[in-house]
């Protein structure tokens, strides 16, 4: 298996990446992807996104810019932090012995402040450039050079390329931060492990089962009801053929769908998702979508099935992923999508779920929703809110995981100044697999 990374960066860390590379040359292609400026990025990564596995950016910027651009999972970053500093530190003290004072851009407070004590360089006061995201290069290369002529600093190091060769230019005493070998190696080794598992991925079979109800009225003709099952057909025809599958009709408005994860993964500009709501358009009625995702066509049928059967649980339909690792993505009408797990492999946390009488699903969908509303905490009432129940029943689902020891109470927030505080639970057992993030 060939990985293919994107690689992209500054003339100077693209070599030394690629002479890194060549220890991978059997198994790696690197394609690589030249910038003057770090402005580029977006342009090079929106032009080249067929056939790159893995996109890899030398600096943290360029990472910034580019994962906006491609799935995150296939995006990753050389990190130029805290041995890259001491190496760029290392060549400042050679050529002209320790700096009292030098500026520096992208790195933190805290980044520079852990390495020049590493160091013992307590003598030396650094000048940080405020902003930590994304500035443009003239302002890095003006914030350098006035410190500089000023006399405020007898040095500047800098990650970037192009700020680093204008201030040569202008005859600036400047330092470039450049990748270590050892940090080159280590994301080359993650990129090869993560194309290896993004190819697994991508090759896994794809079950879709599809159920269109409550679209007939009693009076509705025969030839009305067929000209409705030609139009269903042709929609999913068109959705078949952009993922490359095999349509097959199971009678009235129930269809399978077979084909892979990738072919699927990859059709960006024609997701499930859209399927969904352009059926539900069509129809006008109650749409059961489900998306089982397998090693093999029965893994993923039955993983589909699954799915399949969590939308039976809205009367209004949805649309429910599921795959092999027991991962669960689900979409209904009017809520916010969600991802969870509804296995469990800590032993720790079954027991402790078996004796509160709450399922590992369900308690992974409480995990996501705290996790997917960026909070430490959640209360009843947010439980309510994202996942269709009653405030009764979150608040006894809540008490029964503070009482296995699953959640405990960490504060109060009052909804209005007339109402009553509302509990804030925060869930304790971190080792639950669930899914971080919802789509």
């Amino acid at each position: 298996m060939n990985i293919v990374i994107g690689l992209v960066g500054p003339s100077d860390t693209i070599a030394l990446v690629r002479h890194v590379g060549r220890e991978w040359e059997d198994r790696v292609s690197l394609i690589p992807y030249v910038y003057e400026d770090v402005e580029e990025v977006a342009d090079i990564v929106k032009e080249q996104k067929s056939g790159i596995d893995i996109w890899l950016f030398t600096g943290r910027i360029a990472y910034e810019i580019g994962r906006a651009h491609v799935p995150e999972a296939n995006a990753l970053m050389i990190r130029s932090s805290g041995s890259a500093l001491m190496k760029a530190l290392f060549e400042a003290v050679r050529v002209g012995g320790i700096p009292e004072r030098f500026s520096i851009d992208t790195l933190t407070q805290a980044e520079v402040a852990e390495t020049l004590d590493e160091l013992r360089l307590h003598e030396s006061v650094p000048v940080i450039h405020p902003k930590s995201g994304y500035v443009p290069s003239a302002e890095l290369a003006e914030f350098h050079e006035a410190l500089y002529r000023s006399g405020q600093v007898n040095i500047c190091i800098t990650h970037r390329g192009h700020v680093y060769e204008d201030l040569l230019k202008r005859e600036v005493a400047v330092f470039r931060i450049v990748p270590t070998v050892m940090s080159i190696r280590e994301t080359l080794r993650l990129a090869t492990q993560l194309g290896k598992t993004n190819h697994f991925r991508q090759s896994q079979i794809a079950a879709l089962l599809l159920q269109v109800r409550n679209v007939f009225k009693e009076n509705t003709s025969a030839y009305e009801t067929y000209r409705l099952n030609l139009k269903l057909q042709e929609l999913l025809l068109q959705y078949t053929e952009h993922i490359s599958g095999a349509l097959i009709p199971s009678g009235g408005t129930t269809f399978s769908i077979f084909s892979t994860r990738g072919a699927i993964e990859r059709n960006t500009a024609f997701p499930p998702s859209l399927l969904f709501e352009k059926i539900r358009l069509l129809s006008g009625g109650t749409v059961h979508f489900g998306i089982g995702y397998g090693l093999t066509a029965f893994g993923a049928e039955q993983n589909a099935v699954l799915a399949l059967s969590r939308t039976e649980k809205h009367e209004d339909g949805g649309l429910v992923i599921a795959d092999e690792a027991g991962a669960i993505q689900e979409s209904f009408p009017n809520q916010e999508s969600i991802s969870f797990h509804y296995r469990s492999d800590d032993m720790e946390v079954i027991e402790q779920l078996k004796r509160a009488g709450v399922s590992a699903a369900t308690f992974n969908k409480i995990v996501s929703v705290q996790t997917r509303m960026g909070k430490r905490s959640v209360s009843a009432a947010d439980l309510a809110s994202w996942l269709d129940m009653t405030q009764r029943n979150a608040n006894r689902l809540l008490a029964e995981l503070e009482r296995s020891g699953l959640a405990r109470i960490v504060g109060e927030e009052a909804p209005a100044p007339k109402g009553r505080p509302r509990k804030l639970f925060r869930i304790e057992a971190v080792k639950a697999e669930t899914a971080d993030s919802a789509k």
